[in-house]
């Protein structure tokens, strides 16, 4: 393609992102410094046509752009995607995501309700199996007389943190439990933890349904860390896009998002290992998503925690903004899962 039909191809991609009605030659004539006339205009738009990179709607004198033209304009983003490292932002959004998440369903209820806010599109993150086997180690921390904290910390980094009532039990009594409970579970494999039996010394026993109950926590830890969420926010911002104001079909996409297993089996073919990806329109195998666009990224830390976050929208989205957004938000949780 030459650098005059690329140009005219970014300005009606451009216009038609910012509103959604079909553009004209007249349109980039007069807003676009193109450098060439209407006619001139009007050619290079036929000819993109019969490319396949522009469509024309019935009854209307302007074009739109085809999934082909949206995949070219975004092929071109990621030709300056080194640009979109932006690490200041990123530990920006990491402070953010942090703050008040105690443990990693917190973090990433966080992460994407901050992304559907910033976005505004539909924001999901994946949370698959994880690489943990163990209890690496167990702690409890007294707050006060009547709380303590808990901390589940597994053979590759998964932590979760726990609040937990406690009544009557003596500082001696709490750190020996906190103890005896450490050396049974570190090191101890996940399905033998809910069987685990802890002899109780005579002036113990009184302890023993604070004990049972850690004990129950370590095994729904077991449960949580060996299974894949799904986690979203943001459904009702596509009301917002002029594609969904037909209710009907509104409707049909937040039944999608709301089913786990349909959205699951959608965003399942996620790999984990590429960088961002854009996934436009038709290139998508579900017949629902066929006139949206995912945006996704995944990430990945040296405790073998691993995911995949992104957002889902109509084709008609500012893809160099929200490339970008992905991106930051990937670097982010990254970031904050390491120092969590």
């Amino acid at each position: 393609m030459d650098d005059r039909k690329m140009n005219i191809l970014n300005a009606i991609i451009e216009a038609y992102i910012d509103m959604p009605t079909p553009v004209g030659s007249r349109t980039l004539s007069k807003e676009y410094n193109l450098g060439v006339s209407s006619a001139t205009i009007r050619n290079e738009m036929a000819d993109l046509e019969d490319l396949g990179f522009l469509n024309k709607p019935h009854q209307s004198a302007g074009r739109i752009p085809s999934d082909k033209a949206y995949r070219f304009y975004v092929d071109e983003i990621f030709k300056n995607f080194s640009t979109f490292h932006d690490m200041e932002a990123s530990l920006k959004i990491k402070d953010k995501i942090l703050y008040n998440s105690s443990n990693l369903e917190d973090f990433y209820k966080n992460t994407v309700n901050l992304l559907a806010s910033i976005s505004n599109c539909t924001a999901y993150l994946i949370a698959p199996e994880k690489a943990d086997k163990k209890i690496k180690r167990l702690t409890l921390v007294k707050i006060d007389e009547k709380t303590a904290l808990l901390v589940l910390i597994g053979d590759r980094g998964v932590m979760e943190r726990y609040f937990l009532d406690i009544e009557n039990i003596p500082n001696d009594d709490f750190y020996y439990i906190e103890r005896v409970l450490n050396e049974k579970v570190s090191g101890i494999d996940f399905d033998k933890i809910e069987s685990l039996k802890i002899s109780l010394s005579d002036n113990m026993v009184r302890h023993a349904a604070f004990i049972s109950n850690i004990i129950k926590i370590a095994s729904n830890f077991n449960k949580k860390v060996s299974s894949i969420e799904i986690y979203y926010d943001g459904l009702t911002n596509i009301l917002n896009f002029d594609e969904y104001k037909d209710l009907e079909k509104a409707k049909d996409f937040m039944n999608l998002v709301e089913d786990r297993d349909s959205l699951f089996q959608i965003l399942k073919e996620d790999n984990f290992t590429s960088d961002v990806e854009v996934i436009i329109g038709s290139e998508n195998s579900a017949n629902l998503m066929k006139e949206n666009t995912i945006i996704r990224a995944p990430f990945a830390t040296s405790y073998g925690i691993y995911g995949s976050i992104g957002l889902i929208g109509p084709v008609r989205i500012d893809y160099m903004r929200l490339v970008k957004v992905v991106k930051v938000f990937s670097d982010a949780v990254k970031s904050g899962l390491e120092e969590m």
